[in-house]
């Protein structure tokens, strides 16, 4: 038994040649859309919307036009601040590098207000109990400048720059410890939890004032921690080296 087609009504065959004139004219539409951004081949290169196009269209397809001065500077450009962020990464530990909701902080402008800050000497002394992301603002900041900026930066639990320190001093090589922290070579300083050298050490109390000392007649850009205010700091190291910490050789943000 051999099928057959059944036969169309006059209805349907009418309905069927619409339906073509209907995708006809879409098809025609859509060719002329093409044409805006798929003009002759030779002049794709000019065309960044038709590149796009031919480029999901052809995934062999590539922009193969030679890169201009601008491009090269700003992939260059891009290039050093990758390898500035990793190397910010093995630096900085890790609590710090993890992003941090501000509204949720006791004082978000005073947070913001760290972060935010521009390099320039007086940098901010950020004080206030633990806990209130006094040293992530710091880290906030220093990483900033450093990856986009290109700032270098020395960092310094207080714990060993006081003893670094004194370990030059005791050589009669205190100018060599400025020079060595100095600009060019580092542009920023920052010394987290001021408040905790040995206090039973009277030669890491006189190292501390002739750090900060130095800091504000060099006017070099530096950011400081503590978790201690001026009342606490006046009793301990009297109130010359308050002027020094809070109001000379920085800036001072309550958290």
């Amino acid at each position: 038994m051999i099928a057959t087609a059944p036969a169309m009504s006059p209805e349907l065959i009418a309905d069927h040649q619409r339906w073509l004139e209907r995708k006809a004219a879409q098809d025609r539409k859509n060719a002329e859309e093409m044409a805006k951004v798929m003009p002759p081949f030779a002049d794709l290169a000019r065309n960044p919307a038709a590149m796009q196009m031919l480029a999901k269209r052809d995934p062999a397809a590539v922009d193969d036009r030679p890169e201009d001065e601008a491009d090269l500077a700003d992939r260059r450009a891009r290039t050093l601040e990758d390898e500035r962020l990793m190397r910010f990464r093995r630096v900085c530990p890790p609590e710090f590098m993890a992003k941090i909701n501000t509204a949720m902080l006791i004082n978000p402008a005073a947070f913001e207000r760290v972060a935010q800050w521009n390099g320039t000497f007086p940098g901010p002394c950020a004080f206030g109990s633990t806990g209130t992301a006094k040293t992530r603002a710091a880290w906030s900041a220093i990483g900033r400048l450093w990856v986009r900026e290109n700032r270098p930066f020395a960092w310094f639990p207080v714990k060993r720059l006081v003893t670094e320190f004194e370990r030059y001093e005791s050589k009669g090589l205190a100018d060599e410890f400025w020079a060595n922290y100095s600009a060019p070579r580092f542009s920023l300083l920052f010394v987290d939890d001021v408040d905790k050298i040995n206090w039973q050490f009277e030669s890491q109390m006189s190292a501390l004032f002739s750090f900060y000392d130095w800091i504000y007649r060099a006017h070099i850009p530096c950011i400081s921690t503590t978790n201690k205010p001026r009342e606490w700091w006046a009793e301990k190291m009297g109130e010359a080296f308050v002027r020094r910490l809070f109001n000379e050789a920085h800036f001072e943000v309550k958290f």
